[in-house]
């Protein structure tokens, strides 16, 4: 499911600020997974036989095996809380248009002519059956492809081999001895090492989104995480704030998953992030994300318009499906309120300081909205935006100064300071090795 490569800054069209919108209740949840929904039978119906090419741009361009894999991802998440609502009408038609192609010739050949690639080409399918959408000739040439000698291969990234194990316990209800022993075998993923957050690449980030997914199996299953859970939210949050900061919507909505996954309770940020999030959308009419170029959206017209919004918002919009629908599961809904005992600060005014800019992103804006006791709860969430956003403008003096107003305010044993000094100690390093050879 890793998206393509993406642009920093995203635009979104100007208008006056909405209201608040009661953004976190159960029936806004509902309508947000039937938005997804209602968008998931449209791509499926124009991208499901051919993908989506986009010539100016190759990083908008869609495969069909994606789209279709991400479709089945997408109703498998949404079929547990389906009965809410009207949304099982919405569920049965994506399943009814994705099933031919989840099961066409093209997937029947690659299971036959692959078979350590079998459960990739059968993963919408496996989906679908879990929806009672059975086809047991298809069941029967993929257990055969999946026997076959040499299963192993490819060699794969490890929260890849967590999908395989997913869609393996999914096919064999639990039991993966049919499964390639790579499935079978304990794997070391983004789960298991504490992550450096400003040394993360992006696809650091999505490895992370992906191992908490599939470690959980999209939140249907308790199973034991490699560290604390509180570890594992920590970093979701942080990489949360500097996300939210890059304006990167597909990765708030990911990482944001963490949440209703782990069965957690919901963070001051997360709630934050996830305001931020369905803020944007309602403005914006859609869920865009850097890759969606509004002066090249200006410019089409017609079926060219619309093929183009779908393709480069649809993964976004399939994301907030996701949240909307682990979201609505019994205990796992984001309170309405950010919650906090103590009134701001003058050190929460401080902090702004450091944040100032001339052209504010979307969480700043949301910011405005908060009660003063609100941004106190959110004081370490914006002192992290502060430290990522010196870090990426290479401003070290500004650096020193603010784990400086960091460590005043009993941060010092954040990992997202220790990180920072430990960084500032690296590039005072370089700069007297710098020094040196000149």
């Amino acid at each position: 499911m890793f998206p393509q490569n993406r642009q920093r800054r995203l635009e979104v069209p100007e208008g006056d600020r909405a209201e608040p919108v009661p953004a976190l209740t159960p029936a806004d949840l509902r309508g947000r997974l039937r938005e997804a929904l209602v968008f998931a039978a449209q791509a499926v119906e124009r991208f499901a036989r051919d993908g989506y090419t986009d010539l100016d741009n190759p990083e908008n361009t869609i495969s069909r095996g994606k789209l279709i894999a991400e479709t089945g991802a997408l109703l498998f998440t949404a079929a547990p809380v389906a009965l809410q609502d009207g949304i099982q009408f919405h569920v049965e038609k994506v399943a009814r248009l994705l099933a031919p192609h989840a099961r066409s010739a093209e997937v029947l050949v690659g299971v036959c002519l692959q078979p350590a690639l079998a459960l990739d080409h059968a993963a919408a399918h496996i989906c679908l059956t879990q929806l009672g959408y059975a086809d047991p000739a298809f069941d029967r040439l993929l257990r055969k492809s999946m026997s076959a000698m040499g299963g192993d291969y490819p060699e794969r990234f490890p929260h890849r081999v967590l999908e395989q194990r997913w869609l393996a316990n999914l096919f064999g209800r639990g039991d993966t001895q049919a499964a390639p022993s790579s499935v079978r075998r304990r794997v070391r993923s983004a789960l298991d090492s504490p992550m450096n957050l400003f040394g993360a690449t992006t696809h650091d980030l999505y490895a992370f989104t992906h191992a908490v997914m599939y470690a959980t199996e999209f939140g249907t299953r308790s199973n034991r995480l490699p560290r604390a859970r509180a570890q594992i939210l920590a970093e979701a949050e942080r990489a949360l704030a500097r996300c939210l900061d890059e304006q990167d919507y597909d990765l708030v909505a990911e990482l944001l998953l963490t949440w209703p996954l782990t069965r957690a309770r919901w963070s001051p940020g997360a709630v934050f992030g996830f305001r931020v999030l369905t803020s944007v959308q309602d403005r914006a009419g859609f869920l865009p994300t850097p890759a969606t170029r509004l002066g090249t959206l200006k410019k089409l017209k017609g079926e060219q318009r619309k093929d183009y919004l779908l393709a480069t918002s649809y993964h976004a919009t399939y994301m907030m499906g996701f949240l909307a629908a682990c979201a609505l599961r019994p205990g796992r809904a984001p309170p309405p309120t950010i919650r906090s005992d103590r009134a701001g600060t003058h050190a929460d005014r401080q902090l702004w300081s450091f944040l100032e800019t001339s052209n504010l992103p979307h969480w700043q804006q949301e910011s405005r909205r908060l009660a003063d006791s609100e941004r106190h709860a959110l004081l370490l969430f914006f002192f992290t935006i502060a430290l990522w956003r010196k870090i990426k403008e290479r401003d070290f003096q500004a650096l020193y100064h603010l784990v400086h107003f960091g460590v005043s305010l009993g941060f010092h044993r954040q990992p997202a300071v220790r990180q920072a000094t430990e960084l500032l100690e690296r590039v005072v390093d370089a700069s007297r090795i710098s020094t040196l050879w000149h």
